[in-house]
């Protein structure tokens, strides 16, 4: 069983081997991308529980998927690679919800230390609807109309959904950050949320 899914995003292929071999070592899925373009067209096509994307690179830089990603999904465990680790790229990288940023040369136990550290602090949202659709596969799997939305669907098909990222998983994926915002600043759901 995989311990989680990652998306490496970087231009040189050399690196992209490195990594990728001795993530896949400590047990993750992992894809790769050799551009900020290939990389936001495999995001767009899955959930990933990191992304590890270089600064630099061609046309579409790291801080632009950066910013893509964070419009798509604003706890979204990203950690960048830079070769230029100053002040001023740690601050625009958080200001994109970014988790983390190593400077390189990468050490590949620092990478791995990173990398365990965003699993841990995974999407919480997703987090706990996988933690109930495991607990409860019966349950899980029963159609159950959307408060929200008023659609019907059964957990493991929006968990399924979401990790896919169509546009119902978005939908229901903004609807359900937005029913958690609301609870835990109003203390009960807002009628006006838009399905």
């Amino acid at each position: 069983m995989s311990k989680g899914t990652i998306l490496l995003v970087d231009d040189e292929p050399e690196i992209v081997e490195q990594f990728e071999r001795a993530l896949k070592r400590e047990g993750y899925d992992v894809d790769t991308a050799f551009s900020g373009e290939e990389g936001w067209e495999k995001y767009q096509s899955r959930y990933y529980d990191v992304v590890l994307v270089d600064w630099r690179m061609e046309k579409m830089s790291g801080l632009d998927l950066l910013r893509e990603i964070d419009q798509m999904h604003p706890f979204a465990k990203v950690i960048m690679i830079t070769a230029y680790g100053d002040e001023k790229t740690a601050i625009e990288a958080h200001h994109y919800h970014a988790f983390d940023y190593l400077r390189k040369p990468i050490d590949i136990d620092e990478l791995l230390s990173k990398v365990r550290e965003a699993i841990q602090r995974k999407d919480g949202v997703i987090g706990a609807i996988e933690d109930w659709v495991a607990t409860h596969p019966e349950e899980s799997s029963r159609p159950l109309k959307g408060t929200l939305s008023g659609q019907v669907w059964s957990a493991k098909e929006i968990l399924d959904e979401i990790k896919n990222n169509t546009e119902r998983g978005r939908q229901e994926y903004r609807m359900l950050l937005q029913l958690t915002i609301d609870l835990l600043t109003r203390g009960k759901i807002q009628s006006n949320v838009e399905s």
